[in-house]
């Protein structure tokens, strides 16, 4: 027989057991219900919640500013932050300064927090530390910018908002050794693609914490931040309701992409063209998706060019500053009252200020451009072999200067009148026209003669937009046939009118136009005025022209080369085809002094070696875009192509020089870092 103490003791173990089972079990169950929980709440916010892996950063301290210049008493801290009236970033401003980065997964978010997603964090996706100062109050990066009164879809209020300046675009960096290098008006590095997708991710996990009443830390971090002494059960409720339905609309507004844009590109003419006849009119039909980047532009010169943009399309600065502001959504009405269509949040006086801050005085005054510097070769970096550069002086003149003009130097040729011309046209009353300054007249080449990737030059010339209900009924100046047999051109104002398949071109330029009149008109701005703000030029477009040759000062700055972005160094851009890589790494920010580009890392990009010859595959087949958060920029891909501009002595398409040798290309290279 078991005693009564062995059985008590039994029976307690049983107990035991049991319980323990039982706990086991409620836990498990428990944990699936969360999860379950956790995992419906992901799927309702219809987003991408897990952000893209990003380049590493590297701090090395306050960097060394190349070029800067002062006009009207400011500098560039104004230039990278005075506001374009734009909400690039569309969330309110109070929101992105409240924003913690994303957790690398989303089911991480209930756990621990994260630093800013303002400061460093950003910067791992090519922006450029900015200091405080008092136009940049909370220390964003260089090309963002504080805007007032914008409405946000999705919360049905008007808020501040953060949204890109020109300096966003047009602010260059690298590093040499230990020092960062910024470079005013030069090819920004950033990745819009990766702050779309990563903003996107921090939004809408925050949004995924507020659904829960107990796991809401980071909700309740961003509340506190938000509202400060006016969170209490209510306002934290609505700001929860309007960060899902902002979630929501984000989710709704993506974009297609058909070529990955990656660092250092965009494809601003198809953004700007989606955004103001797209999405600003509401039609959808007029969406195009992504698939002709382009290198970031420099723009130091640019203001005393006859014709702007890669294609050579735009002739007045207002037009083309104000185009690139509506691209970064700055707000347009283009569905009200005819009367009051066209009202938009551009800040003209900033923008008039900016091209002056770029521009300066008439060149030809003094024979030298004194406005925005070209950069000069740093003394930091390895210093500029003048035998070699002596060499390639001549090389210039020989193989380069007839497309991209003498070198701007005083001794040069490259300020007489066979360059500076003022700009003839037509104007509305039939009468023959000219500026009153002269300008630079570059040289735009043939598609066909450059032989460089095509995608870009027919964006204007071959994509239509329905402009039915717009209203753009105007005048636009543009080439039009003189009659002669010799087929000749001259620059006239014809009648624009709606149409279902009116060219891009023209209608973009037009409708920018009538935005600018609605706002002279709101503004009480004097007809002498208006032409002041204008540049005193014409508001010209042509299409389909070619690709513009500008001159090459500053373009040891300005990597990486070809207007799409597809050559990374100087030299591979002067070598042979096949000697040019097939894929180049973009996001890295460490300068190549000798071969003057982006350092290429040599096993990531030797990608095509590491394929099986006559496996069926091809190199495209398997390389991934994005590898360590760097971007692999296919060039077999159309509108990456990294053709053309060939210095070969076979006749074939793309040729503009002979065949150099590696010594010669090394002499040209050395020249070019001095100019």
């Amino acid at each position: 027989m078991i005693s009564s103490q062995i059985l008590q003791s039994r029976l307690k173990l049983v107990a035991k057991s049991k319980w323990s089972w039982l706990t086991t079990l409620v836990l498990v169950i428990a944990g699936t219900y969360i999860s379950l929980q956790i995992k419906s709440a992901i799927d309702s916010l219809k987003y991408a919640l897990t952000p893209p892996e990003l380049p590493a950063y590297v701090d090395l301290g306050q960097p060394v500013e190349l070029n800067n210049t002062v006009w009207n008493g400011k500098d560039s801290s104004w230039f990278h932050h005075a506001s374009q009236g734009t909400a690039t970033l569309p969330i309110p401003y109070d929101w992105l300064i409240a924003l913690e980065a994303p957790k690398s997964n989303p089911w991480l978010v209930f756990f621990g927090s994260e630093e800013p997603f303002m400061e460093e964090y950003i910067l791992h996706m090519g922006f450029i530390r900015s200091q405080k100062s008092e136009w940049n109050p909370d220390g964003l990066p260089v090309g963002i910018a504080k805007t007032s009164s914008i409405r946000f879809e999705g919360i049905d209020r008007k808020a501040a908002a953060a949204g890109f300046t020109c300096a966003a675009c047009h602010t260059g960096q690298f590093i040499h050794e230990d020092k960062r290098y910024i470079v005013n008006g030069g090819p920004a590095m950033i990745d819009l693609g990766l702050v779309t997708r990563t903003l996107g991710a921090a939004i809408g996990q925050t949004a995924l914490s507020g659904k829960f009443s107990v796991l809401d830390g980071r909700f309740n971090r961003f509340a506190r931040r938000v509202l400060g002494s006016n969170m209490n059960t209510a306002s934290r409720n609505k700001l929860r309701e309007e960060l899902e339905a902002m979630v929501a609309a984000l989710a709704k507004d993506s974009d297609i992409i058909d070529v990955t844009e990656g660092f250092t590109r965009l494809d601003a003419l198809n953004r700007i063209g989606n955004q103001v006849f797209s999405r600003d009119t509401d039609v959808a039909g007029n969406y195009t998706p992504i698939d002709a980047p382009v290198n970031y532009p420099h723009i130091w010169t640019t203001s005393w060019f006859n014709w702007v943009q890669y294609d050579g399309s735009i002739m007045q600065p207002l037009i083309r500053n104000a185009g690139e502001a509506l691209g970064v959504e700055a707000y347009v009405d283009t569905k009200g009252p005819k009367a009051q269509r066209f009202a938009s949040s551009i800040n003209y006086h900033n923008l008039v200020g900016m091209e002056s801050w770029l521009a300066g005085s008439d060149p030809l005054e003094n024979n030298r451009f004194n406005g925005l510097p070209a950069p000069e070769w740093p003394e930091a970096l390895p210093a500029v072999d003048m035998t070699k550069a002596s060499k390639g002086k001549a090389l210039y003149r020989e193989l380069c200067q007839q497309c991209h003009l003498p070198a701007i130097t005083p001794e040069s040729d490259f300020w007489t009148d066979q360059y500076w011309r003022p700009i003839k046209y037509v104007d509305q009353y039939q009468s023959a026209k000219e500026t009153p300054a002269k300008y630079l007249h570059v040289n735009i080449i043939p598609v066909n003669t450059i032989g460089t990737d095509v995608a870009q030059s027919i964006v204007l010339a071959e994509r239509t937009v329905d402009t039915t209900n717009v209203d753009l009924v105007t005048q636009v100046c543009t080439l039009v046939s003189t009659g002669s047999d010799q087929g000749e051109q001259a620059l006239k104002f014809v009648n624009l009118d709606d149409s279902a398949t009116s060219n891009f071109g023209l209608a973009l330029g037009a409708l920018v136009n009538r935005t600018n009149q609605q706002w002279f008109d709101q503004n009480y701005i004097p007809v002498s005025s208006r032409s002041q703000m204008e540049g005193k030029r014409p508001n010209c477009l042509q299409v389909g022209q070619g690709y513009k040759a500008r001159p090459l000062n500053g373009i040891w700055a300005t990597a990486p080369y070809l207007h799409n972005g597809s050559v990374p160094t100087l030299f591979d851009l002067l070598s042979p085809l096949k000697d040019r890589p097939q894929f180049v790494q973009l996001g890295s920010q460490v300068f190549d002094p000798k071969n003057v580009g982006i350092l290429q890392d040599s096993d990531a990009v030797g990608f095509e070696d590491s394929y099986s010859v006559g496996s069926g595959e091809t190199p495209e087949d398997f390389i991934p875009e994005y590898e360590g958060g760097l971007f692999y920029l296919n060039t077999h891909e159309l509108g990456n192509h990294n053709t053309g501009h060939l210095f070969t002595d076979d006749q074939i398409k793309g040729r503009i020089g002979r065949a150099l040798s590696q010594e010669e290309r090394y002499q040209l290279i050395e020249y070019l870092k001095t100019l």
